[in-house]
């Protein structure tokens, strides 16, 4: 084995989260600001280097077991009794943007790179899956996809995913709140809340997010802004939404947002902010710096 390196990055969804599971499209962006980056060496046992534990991979905290469990398959499959493994990453945890999926992702990019083995799109979809349905239960695929690759997806279950090319004149705004989002917990309320009521929130989501691909195409700014406003009414309406999140939502909108919402699980984590130019979107992140130090922007071209 050789120094092996592998990189990956953060991701955001723009619409569609929690109905994507019941088969409604979700759309998911790559988030480059955000990054992890993984250096595997060769050693006699196996170690970890990261914020959450260094030292021996048998003693980390139980939060990393679907990384431990994913490490420990990529050993057994390429034969390597130790090695070291050295992770660098700005992705906050718990906060919708892929983290778990990333770092999975760039773990298996160093294995093979360190192995020097060829790594397909598909093998490195499956390795990911193996440690995303430890930290999630039943993954919709959407993390893996967006933080291993640079294209945007149009994710819909039970179909294959399809990349959609971005060129619109805008920017994202992303906040991070300081409240650790459970991703299990919410598809739980969400489904609690459909056995109550049924699929109406669910399906009205869904249609949203036809018409936000539909906005997206067009390059209808305005109408996309007020559908991703409204997901967000629909989402709070399931209960994952909090407090934080709708403040973020609120102050967004007082100050020229096209439109806002929380982004992945919810129950914490971010909200986004469409603006229609840079100074709005730097206007709109210097309000949410007012509630969270942890705001960027993207471009959406």
């Amino acid at each position: 084995m050789k120094t092996g390196v592998g990189q990956a990055h953060a991701k955001v969804i723009l619409i569609g989260e929690h109905s994507v599971v019941y088969q409604h499209p979700a759309l998911s962006l790559p988030f480059k600001a955000l990054q992890v980056k993984v250096i595997i060496k060769p050693s006699q046992g196996t170690t970890l280097v990261s914020t959450l534990h260094e030292g021996d991979l048998d003693s980390a905290p139980d939060i990393l077991n679907p990384i431990i469990h994913l490490i420990r398959n990529l050993q057994e499959h390429f034969n390597l009794q130790g090695c070291e493994i050295n992770t660098d990453s700005n992705i906050p945890l718990g906060a919708g943007l892929g983290s778990s999926a990333a770092l999975a992702s760039a773990i298996t990019k160093a294995f093979y790179h360190g192995m020097e083995v060829e790594l397909n799109d598909q093998t490195l979809l499956q390795w990911i899956h193996v440690s995303e349905t430890m930290a999630h239960g039943q993954p919709s695929g959407v993390d893996a996809l967006t933080t291993s690759f640079d294209s945007a997806w149009i994710f819909t279950k039970g179909q294959p995913p399809v990349s959609l090319p971005l060129s619109l004149n805008a920017f994202l705004v992303i906040a991070q709140t300081m409240q650790q989002g459970s991703t299990k917990e919410a598809v739980q309320k969400v489904a609690n809340k459909v056995s109550q009521e049924g699929l109406k929130s669910i399906d009205e989501l869904g249609l949203l997010s036809h018409h936000a691909l539909k906005y997206i195409k067009d390059n209808e700014l305005e109408l996309l802004g007020k559908t991703l406003t409204q997901a967000h009414e629909v989402l709070k309406h399931l209960g994952i939404s909090t407090k934080t999140l709708d403040q973020c939502v609120e102050q967004a909108l007082k100050h020229h947002a096209l439109g806002a919402k929380l982004t992945g699980g919810g129950l914490g984590g971010c909200m986004i902010a469409l603006a229609k130019d840079q100074a709005s979107a730097n206007e709109i992140m210097s309000t949410l710096k007012e509630i969270t130090p942890h705001v960027w922007s993207m471009s959406l071209q």
